[in-house]
């Protein structure tokens, strides 16, 4: 009995923070048609299930969020892929843990007129 008490919290140890919840932050990426620096208001759901993540992220001011794809959580690093209608390839984010409540990385991508690279930060809803 002590042993299944244990096994959550072992889990939990093993894979590091919760993800699950709601996000908020920014993509900055360098507009590739002109090298003009575009903030972008983004809003993300995790769920995270051991070191299994989905979900959803878009602009916040967008009602349908886009799917997380292949989502994983390996020690402190974040990977997923996201497939907007203006990408002619996923967009790839890897992202690394700061603390609980924060998350920053870099997204590379494809759009219609080009490669696009981003820094990405995020800071959980309260």
């Amino acid at each position: 009995m002590r042993r299944l008490i244990l096994l959550p919290i072992l889990t939990l140890a093993v894979y590091g923070a919760d993800l699950t919840g709601k996000w908020t932050g920014t993509v900055d990426v360098l507009d590739p048609a002109n090298n003009d620096k575009i903030s972008t208001p983004v809003k993300a759901e995790l769920k995270q299930s051991a070191a299994a993540v989905t979900g959803k992220i878009g602009r916040t001011q967008d009602d349908n969020l886009e799917s997380i794809r292949d989502g994983k959580l390996e020690g402190k690093t974040l990977t997923f892929n996201v497939l907007p209608e203006e990408a002619t390839k996923p967009l790839t984010f890897t992202l690394t843990l700061v603390t609980d409540d924060r998350i920053e990385g870099d997204m590379s991508g494809e759009i219609d007129v080009g490669k696009i690279q981003g820094k990405v930060v995020l800071t959980r809803s309260k």
